[in-house]
């Protein structure tokens, strides 16, 4: 007998993001009542350690995967059939998080890439807008290499002065402010085009809060619409016999 999958949500990094991927998944989900839309459990866990500091490997600095593990694992007990997690830079750690589940965990950072690659095939150039820790542990850069693309980011200066303060800063997205990043993130974007960038990745869910595909004047690829819609397919794929 067919069913529609249970999707799991390993959030809280951050909990707005985490939020927002659920709103996804319901808007691409088409239904005519209540009763068919995709069961989500969202566990919104803000107390998984910092994942900038971990990836730097900052003396003292916390390690988020047991917490990361034991969220997926309670995920999975309640009934998820695969897991989605709306951070970028925690896509360092998949591999020890998908070690301590049976379920799947989908990557967000590989579909993202293969959906670039499969809709826009000209396009050499790839522009990525992530906190600086994402650009140097390299998710985005081995995973658009392997498919021969060049990634383009903001030079060390603009980085901090624009990308980070928008993600961390006191007016930053962390801290629910919108205005002011959505400024500093459309200037760092717009640099980027510039130089060369043919599309933008929104490569941190903070990132996605502010710059949306609709009215930019470039071309935004959005991770997280990309991952609601990819599960929402996995989740219904066998109602819909494919």
């Amino acid at each position: 007998m067919s069913k529609i999958l249970t999707i799991g949500v390993l959030g809280g990094m951050g909990p707005e993001a985490t939020n927002q991927l659920c709103a996804l998944i319901t808007a691409n989900t088409v239904v005519s009542r209540d009763q068919e839309h995709i069961p989500v459990i969202t566990y919104n866990n803000a107390h998984i350690p910092e994942r900038v500091a971990a990836v730097r490997g900052n003396k003292g600095a916390l390690d988020p995967v047991p917490e990361m593990s034991r969220t997926a694992q309670v995920l999975e007990r309640a009934g998820a059939d695969f897991l989605l997690m709306p951070c970028n830079l925690a896509h360092y750690f998949i591999g020890d998080v998908q070690a301590a589940v049976r379920i799947p965990l989908l990557n967000m950072i590989e579909e993202t890439v293969n959906y670039t690659v499969a809709k826009y095939p000209q396009c050499c150039r790839v522009g990525l807008l992530a906190s600086t820790p994402t650009i140097e542990c390299g998710v985005y850069e081995r995973a658009f290499s392997r498919h021969h693309r060049q990634l383009l980011v903001p030079d060390a200066r603009e980085q901090e002065d624009k990308v980070m303060k928008a993600i961390y800063g006191s007016e930053g997205i962390k801290g629910g402010r919108k205005t002011v990043p959505r400024n500093l993130l459309s200037e760092a974007a717009e640099h980027l085009v510039e130089r060369g960038a043919e599309v933008i990745i929104a490569g941190c869910t903070e990132v996605s809060l502010v710059l949306s595909p609709e009215g930019s004047p470039f071309v935004v690829i959005d991770p997280l619409a990309i991952i609601a819609r990819v599960a929402v397919a996995r989740a219904t794929s066998d109602v819909m016999g494919e």
